[in-house]
């Protein structure tokens, strides 16, 4: 790696630089960065800088956000003010860490070749340009991931405790930005039994010391949620995400309802007067109950979700930031035709469409690119490092593929999904390269 800091350099340069093209076209309006969870973030961010509380009105508890992105937020409100841009302008500065952080897995799996391609890759990466410039918990999340399956894999492949150390330590830190990497480690622990470099004695303790350390760090506020409303959880997103999304996904589906109808049924359903960890709890229940009975349809929504996370173009988001307001909301191919979501695309304004036309042009030649290197990594024998990458997107396939599923959820498995992507072209080029050299000789 020592070797090409200046071409990581580079890299970090060009990879802020794009990602600050469209933040100093909107800087001048703030409400451009704001999406989704952002509300909330911010509002908590604000709390806490100018009241010292983590609640989203004083009162309540705070239980349903995880602290690290608002506890973040804060910080910078604290330093100048309760200034959103001067926040995204340092998210996109810290976002420069991506490209570097995914050198360094690929390397490590791979070559410094295919370590050059990925991170070559991911500065032309279309939604990780378009979310580095919202305010949202996404980016940040994406550097902790990529340093604790840094760590991970070199614990895995060179038998060293330290860095199984500082991978469960970042990815419980990863937690408090989102919470969908909580159980990463038991991925983590499966993959140190099957498809480890290691004694089979060590491959059972570093299974369960990655897991034990990570619920460690991750035990404080899980403490704290159960002092403040007796809330035994980490962060109550996922009960609410459980039951009015997952369960009421399953229930649409059975009964031919429209998605937004069952979710006002299920609403209506939560009895009154509960606190909110009883009120928690009784989502948790109740979406497990439902899930269980059918599993079927469960499995039908999350390969709709599945889908949607990982094909679908992010649209709303460029609206924000091009401060044009959609005729059409909603992800592109949830609950539509193709003919219907061309037309959407159509109607769209220039600048959008040309937009998420690029993200489907760059979503097509990746996939293509990463079926090639499946292929080709098999075929030269790095099947552990290959199935080190498949387990990892396929955990946060199964964590975050629901009917809630957004272009933003593909984040956490870009990187690996580009490291796939990465290897397909340099084999790619020594191949046309030899036969280039070939031909010369003749």
């Amino acid at each position: 790696m020592k070797k090409d800091m200046g071409f990581l350099f580079i890299v970090f340069v060009l990879y802020v630089g794009i990602r600050l093209v469209p933040f100093f076209s909107t800087f001048d309006n703030t409400s451009r960065f704001f999406l989704a969870d952002s509300y909330a973030y911010n509002l908590l961010g604000v709390n806490i800088a100018q009241h010292g509380y983590y609640t989203p009105n004083g009162g309540e508890p705070g239980l349903s956000r995880a602290p690290g992105y608002p506890v973040y937020l804060a910080a910078v409100y604290k330093l100048f003010g309760v200034k959103p841009a001067i926040a995204l302008f340092l998210q996109i500065v810290l976002s420069g860490l991506i490209p570097i952080f995914l050198y360094m897995n690929t390397e490590l799996l791979f070559s410094k070749r295919v370590a050059r391609i990925a991170s070559v890759l991911s500065i032309v990466e279309p939604v990780s340009i378009i979310y580095a410039n919202m305010l949202l918990s996404e980016t940040l999340f994406v550097v902790f991931l990529l340093l604790s399956t840094y760590f991970f894999i070199k614990s895995l492949k060179n038998k060293n405790t330290t860095a199984l150390l500082m991978s469960a330590i970042t990815a419980g830190i990863g937690a408090y930005f989102r919470p969908v990497i909580l159980y990463l480690p038991l991925a983590y622990a499966f993959m140190y039994i099957s498809v480890s470099w290691l004694s089979f004695k060590d491959r059972i303790k570093y299974a369960l010391g990655i897991v034990l350390i990570t619920g460690l760090t991750a035990l404080p506020w899980i403490t704290r949620n159960y002092i403040v409303d007796r809330y035994k959880g980490f962060c109550s997103i996922q009960d609410i995400n459980l039951y009015y999304w997952r369960a009421a996904g399953v229930i649409s589906d059975m009964e031919h309802l429209p998605l937004r109808e069952v979710q006002d049924r299920l609403k209506q359903a939560v009895p009154s007067g509960l606190s909110l960890a009883n009120e928690y709890q009784f989502l948790r229940d109740k979406a497990v109950s439902v899930i269980i009975r059918h599993p079927y349809s469960y499995l039908k929504v999350m390969l709709k979700g599945s889908i949607n996370m990982l094909l679908s173009p992010e649209r709303y988001a460029v609206f924000k930031l091009a401060d044009i307001k959609p005729r059409f909301l909603g992800i592109m191919w949830q609950g539509h035709s193709i003919h219907q979501a061309l037309n959407m695309l159509m109607s769209d304004p220039v600048i959008v469409s040309s937009v998420v036309m690029y993200q489907l042009l760059f979503t097509i030649i990746i996939g293509l690119l990463i079926a090639i290197g499946m292929l080709i990594i098999a075929g030269e024998g790095f099947i552990k490092e290959l199935l080190i990458m498949l387990f990892i997107i396929a955990y946060f396939v199964a964590v975050s593929a629901g009917p809630e599923a957004e272009p933003r959820f593909r984040l956490p498995v870009l990187p690996y999904m580009l490291i796939i992507a990465a290897f397909a072209l340099s084999s790619l080029f020594t191949s046309v390269a030899s036969k280039h050299y070939k031909k010369r000789i003749k």
